[in-house]
């Protein structure tokens, strides 16, 4: 816990969705730490992934009775991590299997490795608004440190770079008024932009946009919506799980307001467009990490439009965050 930022360390973190629990117990990560997940006979419970008779995975075992069976020798522990059964005794052991305060909130299940963890976060209000319709995407781990993968998507260069033709229409930048706040709690950044440099596609869709938004919400959490005249039209909120020092797992809500399209059809083409922009993503991340690795750790160098880049090292870290607000523009560039 100690070589973790104070941040993540105190914080609580989703680590799965309650529809991949079923009749097997699953095995996670959280900040390096293997855990297992699964439906005991009061509830869901989150176990370190080890038996303490000899260190088996739990998570290679199965679920019986509402406890969880070791797959080597057959212990068999409750919820709490209490042995409830030796195999072939009538004793069972004083052994425990270290217990995790499990909560499910806002369609996540969530836990904490502290022993006083900081207060739950909340989430952007659009994901449980009757309003809008929203869907969690499951994604997997990606190869990124969880600063990397925050600032990735708040990041507001690297699209005409990485995604030209789906996030912007060409590598070339267009004049861009950004508003730069930051808070107590994070920092936001209001966008207004020509529709010069949006893609066709975002034209048709968007044809309305009047502002997008940026928000980090310390740790972890990250939001960027879409407004029209009538206010926010679509939103992506996401919370980023540390798995590991180089491994992150994204669990991404997204949502737009009810109307005459149905929800599936929205689902599937935001699926459809998001998938090419995440490949791409991913693949840069992964060489950013192996970058890293290569050179023996992160050399990081600020530039004049790397707003985020300190906010989120000191979020991550638990550090106060000094209130500010600055305007920047973004240049034309041909």
């Amino acid at each position: 816990m100690a070589d973790w930022p104070a941040g993540l360390a105190r914080g609580w973190h989703p680590v799965a969705y309650p529809h991949e629990l079923d009749d097997k117990p699953l095995a996670a990560r959280l900040m390096d730490r293997p855990l297992v997940l699964f439906r005991g006979g009061e509830g869901i419970a989150i176990l370190e992934d080890r038996c303490p008779h000899r260190n088996a995975p739990l998570s290679a075992g199965r679920i019986a009775g509402g406890l969880i069976e070791c797959p080597y020798h057959g212990w068999k522990f409750d919820r709490l991590g209490r042995c409830r059964y030796v195999a072939g005794s009538r004793e069972v052991a004083k052994h425990e299997v270290r217990s995790l305060a499990v909560r499910e909130h806002a369609g996540l299940l969530w836990t904490t490795l502290a022993d006083q963890p900081d207060a739950m976060p909340q989430l952007p209000p659009e994901t449980a608004d009757p309003g809008f319709d929203s869907f969690w995407w499951p994604l997997p781990p990606s190869r990124a440190a969880i600063g990397d993968a925050i600032e990735n998507l708040v990041d507001p260069i690297h699209a005409y770079f990485l995604h030209p033709g789906l996030v912007r229409r060409s590598r070339e930048t267009h004049a861009v008024e950004i508003d730069f706040t930051v808070e107590p709690a994070g920092a936001s950044a209001c966008y207004t932009e020509p529709k010069e440099g949006m893609t066709s596609l975002q034209r048709l869709t968007e044809g309305s946009r009047t502002v997008s938004w940026g928000r980090y919400r310390a740790p972890a959490q990250v939001q960027i919506t879409f407004e029209d005249r009538q206010g926010v039209h679509a939103s992506i909120s996401v919370v980023f799980s540390p798995v590991s020092g180089e491994e992150t797992r994204p669990f991404a809500c997204f949502s737009t307001r009810r109307g005459r399209i149905p929800a599936w059809a929205k689902r599937m083409f935001i699926i459809a467009f998001h998938r090419r922009v995440l490949a791409q993503d991913l693949d840069m991340l992964k060489l950013q990490a192996d970058q890293c690795e290569r050179f023996g750790g992160r050399s990081y160098h600020q530039g004049p439009l790397d707003m985020f880049g300190p906010v989120i090292w000191a979020g991550l870290n638990g550090r106060p965050l000094e209130p500010a607000r600055r305007y920047l523009r973004l240049t034309d560039q041909g």
